[in-house]
């Protein structure tokens, strides 16, 4: 210590070097709103053509699952089994190699490749990047004039791909393009020619062709053959060995296909244009590139089309690091006032000093960390300069106590150090052990809360270090120079404070001291009983964003057409604006949904499906008023559609309340049993239950004659292949035309759309003529019988499984449905299980990791107390100030309502190594005192109440005053986290202040002076 404080010029000036890093690293760390939470997800997608559900479960599906089971480091599996399409999910445990269990995955995939069914396109394994959308547009116009825009977005596309950060675009309102080459039967039969044929040779044209190099001698050339492109090397395809031109075979054209997607923004036909950011990019930053791109492009739009900056990340951003950056300025002057109160200015200056550079060196680290700068980050900085004052405080206080005593210079901060730096390195050692384990929370909600312990821990080293060497250095240098009394009451509440302490250790202290036992069982019934005030105060796990944008998710009856999905949600949007006033603006997404646009989407899209956007006016209505008055007055008016409202909520992404899975082998069985769970679920008080195995659709089952396809020499395959060909066709490849990729399909005329299918006009020529080819009609090779088919087959972890998901407000709702679907086990047959999961579950599992950490957490607690006091029994009074904490949490929340939830639980595990500094600054002064041996316990604990009261009220009025333009902020995520550490730590310092004495007098006549005979 001596060595630093003769060399304090040059430690300083390395300090403050290390400050402008720090600077360096606040200014280029990455803005985000909302941490990021990666999900390592991965889909193996399939397409089986004309394959129905059945057929693709059991020749597509159930293979590549077994095969992906050999995979270790999978955490769950499903899979859809639907109409020519195979798509299996995979989610990966934490903690593993993603890269090398994709790749493993892959290896698996392409082994199994070979059980797949001929006519199978080789499945796709790829991970699925959730990107973050960064900004989106809206193009209305003519529909004319937004046709002609597709070409000019693909180029735009282009241009925005390749800034650097950009995950992707997303395009929706276009029609997807197609070429369908419609074969004529009866020139097949002419030229003998089959389907088959005409297959063969698309899928031959569609391969590269190379045929290398040839050295001549002179030069090595490269052989490549002339070939037509797009729709005219179609044209000119030759099939069959008499090389017949494709063009004399069929008609070949575009045709128009039903859209994926039918937007619209406030009434008018509109594409959706969103940009997509990849993990770690700043988002200001990367708005202001994206930003002079767009503006360039829509400069050059022509007067038909109007552009709407529909949603913009950067702005959300930039409003909410306002709101944050105000709240952490007035921390600052908020603690710098408290401590100026209590200090000299000169003090002030020191303590201030001290706890910006622990700030700022402290931010040095956390990019090697994976934190970047977001909500959770600035509200961990704002916790952090209240907490971070305590050891620069104490230190400064007890070196001007020092210098009051007598001291030189260079000996009273040398002492005032040594007389508090072990209290100051395990109560700070405490706070790191806190947070430490929050590093190894798991899932999203690990990702999510992870900025607050990493900040916290490096700002808390930071400081411990900073208030044993700065403040000391700055105190020598002032005092050294010009010599003079030290104020006996410094800080312009200098001399209150000075009465208190008097009043405190004269007064209260002997008082209580002559009754020690009797205050301490008091004062743990008192925060006994106040715990039950958390079975009082409300409960809500994240809670929604005050935002004014509303979600409404719509689910029409399987087979539903997309022209009249979108009906139905104009309708339904027509009669909102009409009933209610406090609609801003609507857009409508029919088809597949939002481009994952305000944390919102949908399973199962379809022509069905859709999404609509409403922006209410704040000024008038809130996002949950609206949902309360609207959700449950279209479930009622729109009986037959699923409707689900809902708005941004300040937190990973949650599933349904109650989710219910029905497991077993027959699917026809688990059906019923489906119906039956949703018959109980609905009767116990769920409002609405939704499942992923759908209705069943008419369908029909061509049963084939078998005994006419010998007679005619005719294989199934062929009559099968012709009927795909006749129906819905077959998708080949894509082809591309000025960029815009059109899907080629080779069908064969005789059906058409809105018309019954007529199998007696199409017929298949028999192999077994020798003269002109014979045709058979269809239906004397099939008989055609109506049926009813599901249209999708899910699987959970290899097993067929179908999952309910339960919605519902009343009260007990999730007790209820868990209920009923216990009830439902005791009928289940043999082979069928039932498993209940869902957003209760989660939050279960939540706590009960969070319970297994703070176990951790009291423990490792209890160790660092234990070593610094060489007690076991010691430790245990000092955490008696945890057990108050945790009580003065539950009753700031009981008092003002504020919802106990995620971060109201982290507000309270952080209250462990905050509130445990009071108790050990004020024990470690009385054991010091007490074995110097020139005084009895009592007079001891009275001293020490003198010495710490000013202290212990200074740090903890600057960490509740740093806290509170939190908790007046309005903002519901951070209202709870700020309501438990000011409560809890105001309530425990109170207390702390009579109970721990009083504790330590009771500690010390049966165990204490015991040990100090031995």
């Amino acid at each position: 210590m001596v060595y630093l404080l003769k060399r304090s010029k040059l430690f300083i000036f390395l300090i403050f070097i290390l400050m402008l890093i720090g600077i360096y690293t606040f200014l280029t760390l990455p803005k985000r709103e909302i941490p990021e939470t990666p999900v390592d997800v991965v889909m193996v997608s399939t397409i089986l053509p004309g394959a129905e559900p059945g057929e693709v479960e059991s020749t597509v599906t159930n293979p590549l699952e077994r095969a992906i089971k050999k995979v270790d480091g999978i955490n769950s599996m499903n899979s859809v089994s639907a109409n020519s399409a195979s798509i299996i999910t995979m989610s990966l445990k934490d903690g593993v190699d993603s890269e090398q269990t994709i790749n493993k995955i892959q290896q698996e995939v392409q082994r199994s490749a070979a059980e797949l069914p001929g006519n199978a396109q080789s499945p796709e394994v790829r991970k699925l990047d959730l990107a973050f959308p960064l900004s989106s547009y809206m193009f209305t116009g003519e529909e004319a004039d937004l046709a002609d825009l597709e070409r000019s977005l693909v180029k735009l596309s282009d241009e925005i791909k390749s800034v650097e950060g950009v995950a992707g675009t997303t395009v929706k309102g276009f029609a997807e393009k197609q070429i369908v080459i419609s074969i004529d039967p009866e020139k097949l039969g002419q030229y003998r020619l089959q389907p088959g044929d005409v297959l063969n040779a698309l899928q031959q044209a569609n391969q590269p062709i190379s045929l290398g190099t040839h050295d001549n001698g002179t030069e090595r050339l490269v052989l490549t053959v002339l070939q037509e492109q797009g729709v005219e090397k179609l044209k000119q395809l030759q099939v069959g060995a008499a090389a017949i031109s494709l063009a004399d075979l069929a008609e070949i054209g575009e045709v128009a296909k039903e859209a994926n997607d039918l937007i619209t923004f406030e009434g008018k036909q509109a594409i959706s244009y969103t940009i997509f950011l990849q993990p770690g990019k700043d988002i200001p930053s990367m708005d202001k590139t994206i930003a002079k791109i767009m503006d360039r492009y829509i400069d050059d739009l022509p007067n038909g089309i109007d552009t709407i900056h529909y949603e913009s990340q950067a702005k959300n951003v930039n409003t909410i690091f306002n709101s944050l950056y105000i709240s952490l300025l007035i921390a600052v002057i908020a603690v710098l006032v408290v401590t100026t109160a209590g200090l000299t200015i000169y003090g002030s200056f020191a303590v201030a000093f001290t706890v910006l550079a622990s700030v700022l060196i402290g931010l040095i680290p956390i990019p090697f960390m994976g934190v970047d700068l977001n909500q959770i980050s600035v509200i961990g900085l704002i916790i952090a300069i209240g907490i971070l004052v305590d050891d620069s405080i104490v230190v400064n206080d007890n070196i001007q106590r020092r210098y009051k005593l007598g001291d030189a210079p260079l000996v009273g901060a040398v002492n005032g150090v040594k007389e508090v730096y072990t209290s100051i390195i395990s109560s700070s050692l405490a706070i790191v052990v806190t947070f430490s384990p929050l590093l190894f929370l798991s899932g999203g909600n690990g990702a999510f809360i992870k900025a607050l312990p990493s900040i916290l821990i490096t700002t808390i080293i930071a400081s411990t270090v900073l208030s044993v060497t700065l403040v000391p250095m700055l105190q020598y240098m002032k005092t050294k120079k010009r010599i003079k009394k030290i104020s006996d009451t410094p800080g312009f509440l200098g001399k209150p404070l000075e009465k208190l302490a008097k009043f405190y250790s004269e007064k209260v202290l002997r008082s209580v001291l002559k009754r020690p036992l009797l205050v301490g069982i008091g004062g743990l019934v008192i925060a006994t009983g106040l715990l039950f005030l958390a079975f009082l105060t409300p409960f809500e796990f994240f809670p929604a964003a005050d935002k004014e944008e509303v979600t409404m998710d719509v689910r029409l009856p399987a087979g539903t057409s997309i022209e009249e999905t979108d009906q139905v949600l104009k309708d339904i949007v027509a009669t909102i604006k009409e009933e209610d006033g406090n609609i801003k603006e609507t857009s409508i997404f029919t088809g597949s949904g939002l481009p994952n646009l305000f944390a919102a989407s949908m399973d199962n899209v379809g022509s069905n499906t859709g999404q609509v956007v409403f922006r209410v006016d704040r000024d008038h209505t809130s996002a949950a008023d609206f949902i309360a008055k609207w959700e449950p007055e279209l479930r009622e008016r729109y009986a037959d559609v699923e409707i689900f409202l809902g708005t941004i909520v300040q937190g990973p992404p949650v599933g349904a309340p109650v989710t219910v899975t029905v497991s077993g082998d027959d699917i026809d069985q688990l059906a019923q049993l489906r119906d039956d769970l949703k018959e109980r679920l609905l009767e116990s008080g769920a409002t609405v239950v939704t499942d992923n195995l759908g209705a069943f659709v008419p369908a029909n089952e061509y049963v084939p004659n078998r005994q006419m396809l010998q007679e005619k020499g005719i294989s199934l395959n062929m009559v099968t292949n012709q009927l795909q060909l006749l129906t819905q066709g077959v998708p080949l490849f894509k082809l591309y035309e000025d960029d815009i990729p059109y899907q080629v399909v080779l069908k064969q005329r005789g059906v058409e759309s809105g018309e019954p299918i007529d199998l007696s006009g199409i017929g298949i020529p028999s192999l077994k003529t020798d003269g002109p080819p014979e045709f058979v009609p269809l239906d004397e090779l099939v008989t055609t019988e109506k049926t009813s088919i599901l249209t999708q087959i899910p699987h959970e972890n290899g097993e067929r499984s179908i999952t309910l998901k339960a919605f519902g407000e009343a009260e007990g709702f999730k007790d209820a449905m868990l209920g009923a679907s216990e009830e439902a086990k005791s009928d289940l047959p043999e082979g069928y299980t039932i498993s209940t999961g869902g957003e209760n579950s989660d939050q279960q599992a939540f706590f009960a990791e969070i319970g297994i950490l703070f176990l951790v957490v009291l423990l490792l607690v209890y160790l660092v107390i234990a070593f610094q006091f060489k007690s076991f029994t010691l430790p245990f009074l000092v955490l008696f100030a945890v057990y108050l904490g945790i009580s003065g949490a539950i009753l700031g929340l009981f008092i003002t309502q504020t919802p106990l939830s995620f971060l109201g639980v982290m507000g309270i595990v952080s209250l462990t190594g905050i509130v445990v500094r009071n108790a050990v600054v004020l024990i470690d002064f009385v054991e010091s005192r007490r074995l110097q041996g020139n005084m009895n316990v009592v007079e001891a604990i009275v001293e020490s109440g003198y010495a710490r009261i000013k202290p212990i009220i200074l740090t903890s009025l600057t960490s509740i005053v740093a806290l509170i333009p939190v908790a007046l902020s309005g903002d519901p995520l951070f209202e709870a986290l700020a309501i438990t550490i000011i409560a809890g730590l105001a309530f425990s310092s109170l207390f702390t202040l009579v109970m721990i004495p009083s504790l330590y007098l009771v500690y010390y006549k049966l165990i204490g002076h015991r040990a100090e005979a031995v």
